[in-house]
């Protein structure tokens, strides 16, 4: 960019008019390259905030997903728990009914009192 300037600048004193020409031109190339710049960097802020907004968005549908695999396994574990319970509560029942089982295979056992 600088030989660029200095070569105009050369141009302008050197020849007659046609220096003048030239840094016409030369602003022309500037300023159609600064809108440039200008747009590609408004471009590039755009993307940035549609990354941003997409990874904000990300960002809470894996918090929620969290808290749904977090209640899930809240949910699992009483259900554990639960059948745990249970099957000591059949267990339980299971003792107690062939505790009944002997207790009346015991009676019939028994020699009876005859009358």
């Amino acid at each position: 960019m600088e030989k660029i300037a200095l070569e105009a600048a050369r141009l302008l004193v050197s020849q007659e008019g046609a220096g003048w020409t030239v840094a016409v031109l030369l602003g022309l190339a500037c300023l159609h390259l600064h809108r440039e710049g200008a747009r590609a960097q408004e471009a590039r802020l755009g993307d940035a905030g549609a990354t941003a907004t997409a990874l904000e968005r990300a960002s809470q549908t894996n918090a929620a997903v969290a808290a749904a695999l977090e209640s899930r396994t809240r949910v699992l574990e009483d259900l554990a728990r639960l059948t745990a319970e249970v099957a000591r509560g059949v267990e339980r029942s299971d003792e107690r009914g062939r505790e009944k089982f002997d207790e009346i295979l015991r009676r019939l056992g028994e020699p009876r009192a005859r009358p």
